[in-house]
């Protein structure tokens, strides 16, 4: 079993990123999604495996990344540079084409979780300024790698679970 944290545009707000971790001191796996607006070696980002978002500017930052934990691989990126605003499906092609049964993106601000094509698209949402109806969020994301069962928590600032899901990967 392996558990994975997902959060994305946090936009220069400092102290939850570390608030994030302490409160899940036993993930396997931390993606930060992008638009942090800090630097790359910020000791806040490093906890997290950390992509480029529009409004990152720092070269070291990648556009995208493939990240691999217990034979479950991801691809994840920020969103802009696959148009996720419109559509999903190049971002579910391009996880497809790296070998990889997740896609986690950011970018939209609106925490979401879809299948395309046998891949999980998955968006946590902003931590910092959501631009739907749903609080702002991160997601906690439980793989058991035996039986190819996942559950998908959805959570609040407060760390509580406001959605959550089980689906078999």
């Amino acid at each position: 079993m392996t558990k994975w944290i997902l959060i994305s545009d946090n936009h220069t707000e400092q102290g939850i990123l570390y608030d994030v971790i302490q409160r899940n001191d036993d993930i396997d796996v931390a993606i930060h999604l992008g638009d942090s607006e800090f630097s790359f070696d910020d000791t806040e980002l490093s906890y997290f495996h950390k992509v480029k978002g529009n409004t990152d500017f720092y070269p070291e930052f990648p556009n995208e990344a493939v990240v691999e934990k217990n034979g479950i691989r991801a691809f994840f990126t920020h969103g802009h540079l696959y148009n996720v605003n419109r559509s999903r499906m190049h971002l579910a092609e391009q996880a497809k084409a790296n070998q990889c049964q997740f896609a986690f993106y950011g970018h939209t601000h609106v925490a979401k979780h879809e299948v395309i094509g046998d891949v999980h698209v998955i968006n946590p949402g902003s931590i910092s300024q959501s631009r739907s109806n749903v609080e702002e969020t991160y997601v906690e994301l439980e793989i058991d790698e035996n039986n190819g069962q996942a559950v998908i928590k959805f959570r609040n600032r407060e760390h509580n679970v406001i959605e959550q899901n089980q689906f078999k990967i």
